[in-house]
């Protein structure tokens, strides 16, 4: 198991309320109530999108599909934190027991990876805000890649998705960025999008063959450079909060 550096930021979350009451996401900082930065794109570019889907296949099947997906994401997130806390036990579950096999196999054909690419660790589940943008927000991972100081993302997913399906994600490191240089004076050079992928959409055929045997898993890291997506950040957060206004 890897021994990171760390030279961990102060964590400002004990100044940031997280307000669940309604339906969107807020956090209460100290200049201001401002709307998480996942829900805001997800009002300004995903919705129209997961709604003709739903419609497409039916509530129900929406539902179950969701609902397992974020339980995969979530239950994956969580093994990765204890990870890269250096949590020895970081495949077991906080009440005994292994995790899920599935969640297992998942994390362990990341792991070299992470430990390849990833140290320096500024901040784990980093809280932020940016009074400029008027957004709020939870990072997962602010850390060197490959040498470079990044915002790096876990997802997961059962397909590879091209750039205009993750331009949502792209936008939501970039506003990190733009956090972690207004509140602790860093510029990241890059977002890290790291999605592991287990193809079990039948509808999407499995791409990858290791000779004659199917490949199901695949660790897919994606690098954007946060300035090129600035000013569509800027445009997108300014939509939202006009549209918002009484």
């Amino acid at each position: 198991m890897k021994q990171f550096n760390y030279d961990l930021l102060e964590n400002r979350k004990d100044q940031l309320e997280q307000d669940n009451s309604s339906e969107d996401r807020v956090y209460h900082s100290p200049n201001g109530t401002y709307p998480s930065i996942t829900n805001l794109l997800y009002h300004m570019i995903t919705k129209p999108g997961i709604e003709a889907w739903r419609a497409k296949i039916g509530e129900e099947e929406a539902n179950k599909i969701s609902h397992r997906a974020a339980r995969r994401g979530t239950k994956v997130h969580g093994i990765i934190e204890k990870y890269l806390r250096g949590d020895e036990n970081y495949l077991r579950k906080e009440t005994g027991g292994s995790v899920m096999q599935d969640h297992k196999e998942i994390v362990l054909a990341g792991i070299p990876q992470i430990d390849a690419r990833i140290d320096n660790v500024r901040g784990i589940e980093l809280s932020m805000w940016s009074d400029h943008l008027k957004v709020a927000g939870t990072a997962d991972l602010i850390a060197d890649y490959n040498g470079e100081l990044a915002v790096i993302d876990w997802k997961t997913g059962s397909y590879v998705k091209k750039d205009e399906y993750v331009f949502h994600y792209i936008l939501q490191g970039t506003a990190y960025c733009h956090m972690l240089a207004e509140m602790y004076k860093l510029v990241p050079k890059k977002v890290v999008i790291c999605t592991f992928i287990r193809f079990n959409d039948p509808k999407k055929p499995v791409p990858f063959m290791d000779g004659d045997k199917v490949v199901d898993l695949l660790v897919e890291w994606k690098e954007y450079n946060p300035e090129d997506y600035i000013d569509e950040l800027l445009k997108v957060c300014k939509a939202y909060h006009f549209s918002k206004r009484g």
